[in-house]
């Protein structure tokens, strides 16, 4: 509201407006009075209201230079005209405007200068052209203008930050939409077609050693698998087209479907034992990014860890939900495995709170252990 005169468009508009205000005005007193002998130089006061005028053509672009120009048309105007007109009008709008415009100090110097240049020479003289109740309601006014003025210079200050910084929250929201999403494809997609890619790679070995074997357990297998992923790949899908609040913010896996999870690494030719100590209610972030974990890690020992064998503990205490993933794979001690699906799974558990471990067993193979408290920030 305060700044709709800022630009170019304003600048035309004010100054168009206070130009016929002036020149109106003046034109009515001298219609209405007619000519008043005594006058300096009645032409040198209409060609300084003229200046004051168009300056404020440009006062957005040079507010001091147009302060100053309207200050100076201003003290000569007065004595050197016999009329009263509003040709102060257009310092004042030139004062505010410099002080809007960030410029508080060369403000209040002009301020100063004004003073010194209209008050002084008036209190000196014992008010001989204004009263002093004048002079005190001028000098408010000139005030008035340099306080309002440094008012709205805040504001666009303010309003500007305020703009950053919802551009900046806006621009993370947007990376970190993106790295859920990209986690989830990861995570939920790419598991399903890893056990393909074993299952297929698996029963073309087969195939190669025995062309009359019997594939159709595996084309079992691959289009039960398939249909999984194509299940949650519709529900993200769907959450993305959903709009609003209240929609849910991606597909809701929790521990419940570990078992099948289970089944599919077990028929990709994985022996999983897995074991669960406790029940409860769990918080829906936790339950997703404990099953993510949990599958991600079965991902990893399906493709690269040439094991036989591999071990899923959950344990659900009563503040705490703690999983444990580990296998008899190739993972040598003092080998981490870098990867998206690692960071992805540390983010999970560190994002609400958790801990996350990961590496090589002395023993032989690889585990992945990861915690999350259950009472979670909402």
């Amino acid at each position: 509201m305060f700044d709709r005169f800022s630009d170019r468009k304003g600048d035309l508009i004010v100054g168009v407006a206070v130009t016929l205000l002036v020149f109106v005005w003046d034109a009515l007193v001298l219609a209405i009075q007619g000519p008043v002998p005594g006058a300096l130089a009645e032409p040198l006061a209409w060609a300084v209201t003229v200046v004051a005028c168009a300056a404020l053509f440009v006062r957005s672009t040079y507010p001091l230079t147009v302060t100053v120009v309207t200050l100076t048309c201003t003290v000569i105007y007065y004595p050197a005209s016999s009329l009263d007109g509003p040709t102060m009008a257009t310092f004042a709008i030139a004062l505010y405007t410099l002080a809007a415009q960030g410029r508080i100090v060369a403000a209040w110097i002009t301020v100063g200068l004004t003073f010194l240049v209209l008050i002084v020479p008036e209190l000196l003289s014992g008010f001989v052209h204004v009263t002093f109740i004048e002079s005190l309601l001028l000098s408010g006014w000139f005030v008035a203008l340099v306080a309002l003025g440094s008012m709205v210079s805040h504001y666009r200050a303010y309003r500007s930050e305020s703009e950053i910084a919802v551009r900046e929250a806006q621009r993370r929201s947007v990376a970190e939409e993106r790295l859920r999403i990209a986690r989830e494809l990861h995570d939920a997609v790419g598991h399903h077609l890893s056990l393909i890619n074993v299952q297929a790679a698996a029963a073309l070995r087969k195939l190669d050693r025995a062309p009359d074997h019997d594939t159709s357990g595996t084309l079992k297998i691959v289009s039960e698998t398939s249909q999984m992923s194509l299940r949650e790949l519709r529900a993200m899908v769907g959450v993305l087209r959903e709009a609003g609040e209240g929609s849910p913010t991606g597909p809701g896996p929790s521990l419940g479907q570990l078992p099948s999870l289970v089944n599919a690494a077990r028929a990709g030719g994985l022996d999983v034992a897995f074991t669960q100590d406790g029940t409860a209610e769990l918080p829906a972030t936790v339950d997703a990014a404990a099953y993510r974990v949990v599958q991600e890690s079965l991902t990893n020992v399906v493709r690269h860890a040439q094991a036989e064998r591999a071990e899923v503990q959950v344990v659900i205490g009563t503040s705490t939900l703690a999983v444990r993933i580990a296998d008899d794979g190739k993972a040598k001690a003092g080998k981490v495995l870098p990867g998206n699906g690692m960071a992805g799974m540390r983010e999970r558990a560190e994002s609400l709170g958790g801990t996350f471990d990961a590496g090589p067993r002395e023993e032989g193979g690889f585990f992945v252990e990861a915690t999350w408290p259950l009472e979670v920030e909402r």
